[in-house]
């Protein structure tokens, strides 16, 4: 149960009755009489008491600790705040034949600096691929495959191209620092579902630790016997769904982290978009309609995960009915599509596409 605090005037209540049993023929309530005083002088400390004893019974707990103390509570289990992390993939673009470029080229994507990492030498036609890293940190800094960069420097080695393409991985592995929801999400299931020495709940732990990875879903026997799957969603993606540079990231790490030396296979859900059509909306308003998009969107982040054909995922149509009734100013209505229960395999996972009225 919760830590009752008393009101001051709960907190003299119970003193002066106490006073009255231990000091017969007294009574705090009579003018004038210093016990009046007395009382009223200590309810006031012991109500900071209570306050302060309030304060430390929410800290003995990580779902309801201040953020210094759940940090604490992280760091005794080995849990700590994903710092932000710098994207990194490859760009290509051409220059002469044959030739050693060194580490440092930089390049130019809106506002933002990417710099090469390493030297890499061209090939006999004269096409140059460069591993870049973002100057700065966080999701902004990861760019889809395809994206054209341009060089910041163009005086520098005027051989070459003035222009680089993102390679098909993308730039990724940016990441924001955790955030507190996040961060007491993830000691609370490391107390709920302790290490298990390589159980699938421990890899979906392993990758939820690194940087930008918001959820993960770990499946036995993905390949075949002897192999886990993975699958996870990446911030900053839309939709959540990670890219080839981000997948990268996440095995390097959960390869380095495993216990037991199974296959592993680590993939991004295969979006699916689901289209929700609704009729007779009562009091359908620009704000209700607004209202019932946002409580969608909160019921895809909480209900949704990829199925895998040894665990399909079945997608409630009664989800989806509840999720519009609890929107803000939704009243009443039919949900006419869709018009039963999904069901997904084969890394496919639901995510919400056009929400339509008739």
């Amino acid at each position: 149960m919760a830590w009752t605090v008393l009101s001051p005037n709960e907190i003299s209540t119970r003193l002066r009755g106490a006073l009255r049993r231990y000091l017969p023929g007294t009574d705090a309530l009579i003018w004038p009489n210093n016990l009046t005083a007395i009382v009223k002088t200590f309810a006031a400390g012991l109500h900071d008491l209570h306050l302060r004893a309030a304060w430390l019974y929410d800290q003995i707990f990580a779902s309801t600790a201040s953020v210094q103390h759940l940090e604490r509570h992280g760091a005794e289990l080995g849990i700590y705040r994903r710092p932000m992390s710098r994207a990194e993939g490859y760009v290509s673009l051409t220059g002469y034949a044959y030739t050693i470029y060194p580490a440092g080229i930089s390049f130019v994507y809106g506002s933002r600096l990417y710099a090469s990492a390493s030297d890499a030498r061209s090939d006999l036609l004269g096409y140059l691929t460069l591993l870049v890293l973002s100057a700065d940190y966080g999701a902004v800094t990861n760019i889809a495959a395809g994206e054209t960069l341009s060089r910041a420097d163009p005086t520098l080695f005027p051989n070459l191209a003035l222009e680089a393409t993102v390679a098909a991985g993308g730039i990724g592995g940016g990441a924001d620092i955790e955030t507190d929801a996040s961060l007491r999400a993830r000691i609370l299931d490391r107390k709920r579902r302790p290490p298990q020495g390589g159980a699938y709940l421990d890899y979906e732990q392993f990758a939820r630790a690194v940087p930008g990875v918001t959820n993960a879903w770990a499946y036995p026997f993905d390949d075949a016997p002897g192999t886990v799957g993975v699958w996870f969603l990446f911030e900053g993606r839309v939709n959540g769904i990670p890219e080839a540079g981000d997948i990268a990231t996440v095995e390097d790490f959960l390869v380095s982290k495993r216990l037991i030396r199974a296959g592993l296979a680590v993939s991004a859900p295969v979006p699916s978009l689901l289209d929700i059509t609704i009729s007779g909306l009562a009091n359908d308003t620009v704000v209700t309609r607004a209202a019932v998009t946002a409580s969608l969107k909160s019921m895809f982040a909480q209900r949704a995960r990829p199925g895998v054909a040894g665990q399909p995922f079945t997608f409630s149509r009664s989800w989806i009915s509840e999720a519009i009734s609890l929107a803000v100013g939704e009243d009443r209505h039919f949900l006419v599509n869709p018009s039963g229960d999904m069901v997904y395999i084969d890394g496919k996972m639901p995510v919400l596409g056009a929400v339509n009225y008739v």
